[in-house]
C-alpha cells in the first residue's frame, strides 16, 4: 500500500518528535545520573547543615527512580571533637517520577542499613541562615523509611557522665509534614532490666542548631521486663505511658505493673503497681521523679527523688524521700521478712531511700534507708502473744484478774531506724500499751532474723502491784531496786536470739534509772562504698 504525500509528512514529524523527545530524555537521564550524587549531597547538608560524605553513589531513573548509596557519614559542623550526627552503611531510595514530578513530592521507600545517629546534649550553634530555614526537604515527603538494628547515643552535657545508648531492633518511619516532622514506631532493646519498649509517636522537626532541642512525643509499652536481673528482688514488670518534650527533657506519665513483685529477705510475692509522673533526661537517662505512688496490698507509699549517674561511675544511684499516704504494718513486713507479719496496724512512715549503683551486693546490702515510723492501733497477730500483751497492760496498771480471751489491747509503736549492710538499727524506738511502755535502741539483721536490742520497762505500777498473795509480798523487797522517777516501775532488759526464738533477759548492768542511748545515725558515703 502507497501512502500518500500528506502522510508521508506527517509519519516524518512524527517520527522526527519522538526521535527529538528520546534524545532529550536520553540526554536528562545521563545529567541526573551524572549530577545526581552533588544534588543529594547538597539536599542532606542543607537539611544538617554539616559536612557530609558518601562513600559511593549510584542512581537509576527507569523504569522508577532510585538512588543506592554506601559510607555515608554526616559530622556536626565545626565540632570535629564529636563523634558524626549520622553515619549509614548503606541505603536504598525509591520513588516514581509522576510522584517526584508533582508537588509535594513524594519518595516511597527508604531502607536504611547500619543506621548510626549520636546527639550531643547541649550543644548549641548560631548560624547564618540569611532568614532561610534548613529544616524543610523542600516540600519531599518519605512515605516509608524503615530501619533495622539502629542505635541512637545521647552524649551527656557533663563530662564524665556514661552516654544513653538506645538500641533500636526495627524502625518504621513516615512523613507528617514538609517541616521534616515523622511519625514513627520502633521497638527498643532495653538490657536493665531486661526487655523492649515498643513506642510510637512524633519527632522533629529537626533543630540543626541544638539537636538535643529537637521535639519528640508520644506513648509506650514495656513487657516482660525481669527484676530478677538486679540481684535482690524479683519480678516480672510491664508498664506504658505518654511522652512529650525535646529529646534532652522528656515528661513522662505512665503506670507500672509487677504482680508477682518480691524480696529475696520476705520471699512473699504481691502485686506492686505505680503510678509516677518523672522528667527524663534523654541525654544520659537521669530521671526526677516527681511523684511516684506505689501500691500493694492496703498499702500506699508516695516517693519522690532522683535517678542519677556520677560522672566516672557506671550506672545509677536512686536517691528517694518515701512517705505513707494509706500504709499497713503487715504488708511492708511481707516485704523484709520470711514469716508470716507479727503484727498489723495502721503504719505512718517517713523515709530516705538510697539505693547505690553497681552490682558487687545485692539490692538488701546496697540499700540504705533513715527515716521514722509511728504504729498506730497495733495486734499481734500470735493470739498466745496477744494475750501476753493484754496481760502486760493489765499487771502494769495494778490489775491482777484474769485476761478476757476476746479482748485485744491495742498499742502504739513509734521510732527512728536506719537500714545500712542489710542490718536495721533502731533508736528511740518505743512501745506502748495501757499502763506500759518500752524504749529500746539496738539492730535486727535481716539476713539471719538475729536481734540485739536493750532498752528499759516502765510500768505505772509497783513490781508488787502485778501479783498477789506472796509473790506480790516478796516483790514489795525489790519494789525501791525498780522505781522509776515519779512513780511505777522500771526495768531494763535486752533481747537476743533470733525473731523466731527470741531471748530475753535483765540487763542489770545498766543503771535503774539510764535511759536507752541512741546509736550514730549519719549516713555513710553509701554511693562511694559501692
Amino acid at each position: 500500500m502507497r501512502l500518500s504525500k500528506r502522510w508521508k509528512i506527517v509519519l516524518g514529524c512524527a517520527g522526527g518528535a519522538l526521535f527529538a523527545y528520546t534524545l532529550v530524555f536520553a540526554i536528562g537521564l545521563a545529567w541526573v545520573s551524572r549530577h545526581g550524587q552533588q544534588f543529594i549531597l547538597r539536599q542532606i547538608q542543607k537539611r544538617f547543615q554539616g559536612e557530609v560524605q558518601i562513600d559511593s553513589i549510584n542512581v537509576k531513573v527507569y523504569p522508577q527512580f532510585q538512588v543506592t548509596g554506601t559510607g555515608v557519614v554526616v559530622h556536626f559542623d565545626g565540632r570535629e571533637d564529636l563523634p558524626p550526627l549520622v553515619s549509614i552503611q548503606s541505603f536504598t531510595a525509591q520513588a516514581n517520577w509522576l510522584a517526584l514530578w508533582r508537588l509535594p513530592r513524594h519518595i516511597s521507600h527508604v531502607t536504611l542499613v547500619g543506621l548510626r545517629i549520636t546527639i550531643p546534649a547541649g550543644v548549641r550553634r548560631d548560624l547564618n541562615l540569611n532568614g532561610h530555614k534548613p529544616l524543610h526537604w523542600h516540600g519531599v515527603y518519605m512515605d516509608d523509611v524503615r530501619a533495622d538494628d539502629a542505635t541512637l547515643t545521647l552524649l551527656p552535657k557533663q563530662a564524665g557522665k556514661e552516654p544513653q545508648v538506645y538500641d533500636i531492633a526495627s524502625l518504621e518511619a513516615h512523613s507528617t509534614s514538609s517541616e521534616s516532622t515523622m511519625a514513627f514506631r520502633a521497638t527498643l532493646r532495653i538490657p536493665v532490666p531486661p526487655g523492649n519498649i515498643l513506642s510510637t509517636g512524633e519527632f522533629g522537626p529537626w533543630d540543626v542548631n541544638a539537636p538535643g532541642q529537637t521535639p519528640v512525643s508520644g506513648s509506650y509499652t514495656y513487657d516482660n521486663a525481669d527484676l530478677g536481673h538486679f540481684k535482690g528482688i524479683a519480678g516480672i514488670l510491664s508498664s506504658k505511658g505518654r511522652y512529650d518534650g525535646v529529646i534532652e527533657k522528656i515528661v513522662v506519665k505512665g503506670t507500672t505493673d509487677t504482680p508477682n513483685f518480691s524480696v529475696d529477705s520476705g520471699d512473699h510475692p504481691l502485686d506492686l503497681t505505680t503510678v509516677f509522673d518523672a522528667i527524663v533526661d534523654g541525654a544520659n537517662g537521669d530521671t526526677t521523679l516527681d511523684p511516684v505512688d506505689a501500691r500493694f496490698r492496703n498499702t500506699t507509699l508516695r516517693t519522690t527523688g532522683t535517678i542519677e549517674g556520677a560522672p566516672g561511675r557506671k550506672g545509677k544511684t536512686i536517691r528517694l524521700q518515701v512517705s505513707s499516704t494509706q500504709a499497713r504494718i503487715e504488708d511492708i513486713l511481707l516485704l523484709v521478712v520470711k514469716n508470716q507479719p507479727a503484727l498489723t496496724g495502721d503504719v505512718r512512715l517517713n523515709t530516705a531511700f538510697v539505693l547505690p549503683a553497681g552490682s558487687r551486693h545485692d539490692v538488701l546490702h546496697r540499700l540504705f534507708l533513715s527515716g521514722s515510723f509511728t504504729v498506730d492501733k497495733a495486734v499481734f497477730t500470735n493470739h498466745g502473744v496477744e494475750q501476753k500483751i493484754d496481760k502486760l497492760s493489765m499487771r502494769s496498771q495494778g490489775d491482777t484478774g484474769d485476761v478476757p480471751d476476746d479482748e485485744n489491747v491495742a498499742s502504739q509503736m513509734q521510732g527512728q531506724f536506719r537500714l545500712c549492710d542489710g542490718v536495721l538499727t533502731f533508736s528511740d524506738l518505743n512501745f506502748r500499751v495501757p499502763g506500759a511502755q518500752v524504749q529500746m535502741v539496738g539492730t535486727f539483721g535481716l539476713d539471719n532474723q538475729t536481734l540485739d536490742l536493750h532498752g528499759t520497762f516502765d510500768m505505772d505500777a509497783k513490781l508488787s502491784q502485778t501479783a498477789t498473795g506472796v509473790k506480790s509480798f516478796l516483790l514489795r523487797a525489790v519494789n525501791p531496786f525498780f522505781a522509776k522517777p515519779g512513780g511505777g516501775t522500771r526495768i531494763p532488759f535486752r533481747i537476743g536470739g533470733t525473731a523466731r526464738s527470741p531471748i530475753y533477759s535483765l540487763d542489770l548492768h545498766r543503771k535503774k534509772s539510764e535511759q536507752p542511748q541512741s546509736p550514730a545515725t549519719k549516713a555513710p558515703d553509701v554511693a562511694a562504698r559501692n
